[in-house]
């Protein structure tokens, strides 16, 4: 194990926090005149100091460390650079709002994973800078921390691309044949440039510019964090709840088809297989709520079209992981809270800012069990499972029903945690609650639903909780590899 380049890559994760706590600091300068922000910007100086001397603490040892890093270090760095940057990113709640250690965690954690899961309930009595800071955490969240540095690390070379695909769920061939920074980059435009148009609709829209701002980097990042106490029902517009879905839409696709669209390869994006069932499941599921919530009695076009527009915005909402809330589905029908949870599982598309098992491994999920149940009566037929038109390698195949059967086992074991932490929450409470949190979804159901908190839970059930948000954001193993005694050892 290579400790120095470690070290060394960490300082410049913590230095990054430090330059996105300045930002917050000159939020608070711009607003210093109002009462609420008086005195804040003197903790976010403090955090500031805070970030630079842990960057300078892990730096210095490692200044001379040798550029090769290898599939192990990249997983080290991950995983130990989320949870440090939550950590690290809690400091602002403790200083400005005097909360609990579990408290500030939990929202940095909910922040940094784009889950958008709050314990606080008054948000509007928050300094601005503080809304600013939770908005923040989740645009930069959006792509994964670790992304951002990729691009300024090209002279790691190999080790580069180890650390990018070490980082959730990025889809290999989005950098295969070209060279890593530069498809770094070019992503990264993408979300820029899309942050910048999201910004743009939500201000012609009528949307106060800093709400539009905050809320710009928390639609783009599919991370669902509001600046108002009531999310999105705050706003009776409904051009803005449909600039929303549009955006939280295209978050939740692939940004190598979004790519591919932009340079006019559409008989590459029509035979994506993922892109068409991630559409039909949204036109399915929202006409489906629509269906079933909707008061035909009365056939006023105006309302009709609200329905309709809560049911599009919910099921986008939901499906891209971004938790926004318009309506409370918990006073919908049970057949409903059944449609939410099955988007809980799923997911948007793979290669994402959405969270979820992926619609990609959803449906190669359902061919490879189509091709078991021909082997039943068929044992000697070999079909081979085909995803975008391509065969999927046996390797491919073990992969999603390893990284299935860890969603499932993680699920079942948060769930019998927390219920024995939180014995009077309800099993839908407890299942969905952990389900959302694996998922990066935001609100749950019954005692977790879109009108609710998570304030009242207990420190232990928030730590669990926000440790499986990270496990979630990270699929799973850059967070499991980090307790294996195999990854810290070495080996001649």
């Amino acid at each position: 194990m290579n400790y120095s380049i470690i070290f060394k890559l960490l300082s410049i994760i913590f230095a990054t926090i430090s330059v996105a706590f300045g930002a917050a600091l000159c939020v608070s300068m711009y607003y210093s005149e109002n009462a609420v922000e008086a005195g804040a910007y003197e903790s976010w100086i403090a955090s500031v100091a805070i970030a630079v001397v842990f960057s300078a603490i892990f730096y210095l040892p490692a200044r001379n460390s040798s550029k090769k890093i290898f599939r192990k270090e990249a997983l080290c760095v991950v995983g130990l650079g989320w949870i440090l940057c939550s950590i690290l990113g809690s400091t602002p709640y403790l200083l400005i709002l005097n909360c609990g250690f579990s408290d500030a965690f939990f929202e940095s954690v909910s922040g940094f994973t784009s889950t958008g899961a709050s314990v606080f309930g008054n948000v509007e009595s928050f300094p601005k800078s503080i809304l600013f800071w939770r908005a923040l955490t989740q645009w930069i969240g959006g792509l994964g921390v670790v992304i951002f540095f990729v691009a300024l690390l090209s002279s790691l070379g190999t080790g580069a691309k180890a650390i990018y695909l070490s980082e959730s769920n990025r889809d290999a061939s989005m950098i295969d044949g070209e060279r890593l920074q530069s498809k770094v980059f070019r992503i990264i435009a993408l979300y820029v440039g899309l942050s910048a148009l999201c910004c743009f609709a939500y201000y012609i829209a009528k949307m106060p510019m800093f709400e539009a701002v905050c809320h710009m980097m928390t639609t783009v990042s599919t991370g669902g964090f509001s600046v108002k106490n009531n999310s999105f029902s705050a706003y009776p517009s409904v051009s803005i709840k449909w600039i929303a879905i549009v955006f939280m839409f295209i978050g939740g696709m692939n940004f190598a088809v979004i790519i591919m669209i932009l340079k006019g390869k559409f008989r590459e994006v029509l035979q994506n297989s993922e892109l068409k069932v991630y559409a039909a499941i949204v036109l399915m599921l929202a006409a489906g709520i629509f269906l079933s919530t909707a008061d035909f009695g009365h056939f006023g076009f105006a309302k009709l079209f609200k329905n309709m527009t809560d049911s599009m915005f919910t099921v986008v909402s939901i499906i891209t992981s971004t938790g926004f809330a318009d309506i409370d589905y918990q006073t919908w029908l049970p057949i409903t809270h059944v449609l939410v949870f099955f988007m809980f599982v799923t997911g948007a598309c793979s290669g994402s800012t959405s969270g979820g098992l992926k619609i990609f491994r959803a449906l190669a999920l359902v061919k490879i069990g189509l091709n078991d149940i021909e082997k039943s009566f068929r044992p000697n037929v070999v079909r081979l499972v085909r995803m975008n038109g391509k065969a999927m390698y046996d390797s491919q195949v073990r992969d999603i029903l390893s990284f299935v059967s860890l969603y499932a086992v993680i699920a079942i074991l948060g769930m019998i945690m927390l219920s024995a932490m939180e014995p009077k929450m309800s099993f839908g409470g407890c299942l969905s609650t952990v389900v959302s949190a694996i998922s990066n979804i935001g609100p749950g159901l019954n005692e977790t639903s879109p009108t609710q908190t998570f304030g009242f839970l207990s420190p232990s059930s928030k730590f669990l909780l926000s440790i499986i948000m990270i496990m979630g954001r990270l699929e799973f193993y850059a967070v499991l590899a980090l307790f294996m005694p195999s990854l810290w050892r070495n080996f001649k």
